[in-house]
């Protein structure tokens, strides 16, 4: 009964993306922001739902799940914030900005539920050297990323470089992490997430290309940037089912 459930929310979530991709590139305005909330309020509940289906999980299963759910919660938060920038032009930044904290609080908290559940399956923190060199490799990673954008790619970040660098790294933290617990002896599970969080970090690369690349109004990144976004919403909160 509970796959059929699982099925049935994972449908729900797909469809209130299309009605909310239709939208948002045939109408914009209000009906873009409710259909968005709409589909990111979906990620949630197929989250929490699947957080009922488990029976007698452990302690760092019961965690791991608080944090992830507060993730899904930050980005509904974020949505919100970047679709606001949108219908409020002049306050563009201010919204701008705080949608890419709300953001990155919700990949620290990934963070948190990642490495609180590789503590109760290996012992995640016995090789220091390994944590350090995934928190230098992403900040070395992001100073690249930015030299590409600025230079190659011609992006304009303005007043918003820091803020901006520094979601980066969280980003590229919170994906290197993923992938490296992929090999770091839990369970083979963990794949789905890292899937999860490099779909997060394409859609934000197309993203980054829309707001300071002058294409914001491009149709076709406005789908993709979507499309990854809200598949790897889907997988971040699918995961919970396969914990």
């Amino acid at each position: 009964m509970e796959i059929y459930l699982f099925i049935g929310l994972l449908c729900l979530c797909l469809m209130s993306v299309i009605a909310f991709l239709v939208c948002r590139v045939k109408f914009g305005g209000l009906a873009g922001v409710f259909t968005k909330i709409f589909a990111s309020f979906c990620f949630i509940v197929l989250a929490v739902f699947l957080n009922f289906t488990k029976i007698q999980p452990s302690y760092y299963t019961k965690i791991s799940i608080c944090f992830l759910v507060l993730g899904l919660v930050c980005g509904l938060v974020g949505d919100i914030l970047l679709d606001l920038k949108i219908i409020y032009p002049f306050h563009d930044n201010k919204y701008l900005k705080a949608g890419m904290v709300s953001f990155g609080i919700g990949h620290v908290l990934y963070i948190f539920a990642m490495l609180i559940l590789a503590s109760g399956q290996t012992n995640i923190f016995s090789n220091y050297l390994h944590i350090i060199l995934l928190i230098v490799g992403s900040l070395i990673l992001s100073l690249l990323v930015w030299l590409v954008s600025k230079f190659v790619l011609k992006l304009n970040f303005g007043k918003n470089t820091l803020i901006t660098n520094c979601y980066s790294f969280i980003l590229l933290l919170t994906t290197a992490l993923s992938v490296y617990l992929c090999f770091a002896g839990l369970s083979i599970k963990m794949y789905i997430l890292a899937v999860g969080f490099v779909l997060f970090l394409v859609s934000d690369l197309i993203l980054s290309t829309q707001y300071f690349g002058g294409k914001q109004n491009n149709k076709v990144l406005i789908v993709l940037n979507h499309l990854f976004y809200y598949l790897a919403q889907i997988t971040i909160a699918s995961f919970v089912y396969f914990i």
